[in-house]
């Protein structure tokens, strides 16, 4: 859920409760100012540590904290935190050029039975802002393991080779432009959701989850210009749940010239610019496989489990973009 949804929603909850119990006059500007101080109090950044380094590796692990990673300004990384951290410690090292952050504590939310109300509600605005963000002298390869937390990459600045996201619930953000990076890989216990201008200029993706996979352009997306050579040589999303997990995939461009889609027990939906892009589908159905506006090659009376081909002719020294998936049902969308 979004942070500002979430912290708006502890509002309403505090001035309800309180306002129930006192006046609704007198209760509502105190509930609102009480919940700005914690939301400032949760913003401020408390700098833990400082050191010039020479590092070509991030290697960061956490339980229910966010990750932030910034460019420094200088030759030094900095470590600062955010949020109701007190109670938390690290375990920060330095060998042969890796940088490792190991937080030791799980932050919890406070018991409301147990804790008096306002402090259940402070820790749970304070455990939404949790986070450390590390401040990186140069381009390092990053690896990210976080129970419940997000990991965010700034800018592309800080990047060298690849990102490694291992997460049970969190998302990844990246910067919405083109990387010259050669490996991302996440993998996931949860939802993943990513947009086409975060992938731009990754060589090779890998993404496992047991739950669903949502890639989409946005108009807010920032593209540049020859936009196809920073698009993906391959992308592989594979899922290992029994449930009927979606993958949906919206994009106006291709988002690789080698797709490769596993999802045996779930649903497929691809909306790709097929009138733009000389495509090719290889397409495998349990189910079948269905097409919205698809042309006059394809029968779309006739419930097929294949197909295999493109949507239009093949143009001179044209590039193709290769699209395999194997799901229980798909469906695809023609732009």
């Amino acid at each position: 859920m979004n942070k500002k949804i979430t912290v708006f929603a502890v509002i309403l909850i505090v001035i309800g409760i309180i306002g129930t119990i006192s006046s609704a006059v007198n209760a509502v500007p105190f509930a609102t100012n009480y919940v700005n101080e914690i939301i400032k109090k949760a913003n401020e950044e408390v700098k833990i540590y400082e050191k010039k380094v020479d590092i070509n590796k991030l290697d960061i692990e956490t339980k229910n904290l966010n990750v932030e990673i910034r460019k420094s300004d200088s030759d030094k990384l900095i470590i600062k935190q955010v949020g109701n951290l007190s109670t938390n410690s690290f375990t920060i090292d330095e060998n042969n050029k890796e940088f490792n952050i190991k937080s030791n504590n799980e932050n919890k939310y406070l018991d409301s039975k147990i804790q008096g109300f306002g402090d259940a509600i402070l820790n749970m605005i304070n455990n939404s802002y949790n986070k450390i963000i590390v401040f990186v002298p140069n381009h390092v390869d990053i690896k990210v393991r976080t129970s419940v937390g997000d990991l965010i990459v700034e800018n592309k600045d800080v990047l060298l080779n690849k990102i490694e996201f291992n997460t049970s619930q969190g998302q990844i953000i990246l910067p919405k432009e083109s990387k010259n990076l050669e490996n991302l890989k996440i993998s996931s216990m949860g939802t993943i959701n990513l947009k086409v201008s975060e992938l731009l200029g990754i060589k090779n993706i890998d993404i496992s989850t047991q739950d669903s996979v949502y890639i989409e352009s946005t108009p807010d997306d920032i593209f540049v210009d020859n936009i196809e050579s920073f698009i993906p040589e391959s992308i592989n999303i594979i899922t290992s749940s029994r449930d009927f997990d979606t993958i949906d995939i919206k994009s106006n461009i291709p988002i690789a010239k080698n797709l490769n889609i596993d999802n045996k027990s779930g649903n497929v939906y691809l909306d790709l610019p097929v009138d733009r892009y000389n495509i090719h589908f290889d397409l495998n159905s349990l189910k079948g496989i269905h097409f919205d506006n698809e042309n006059q090659d394809v029968e779309s009376d006739k419930l097929i489990n294949k197909f295999e081909g493109s949507f239009r002719d093949q143009k001179e020294n044209e590039l193709k973009y290769n699209v395999y998936v194997n799901s229980d049902n798909i469906n695809v969308y023609k732009k």
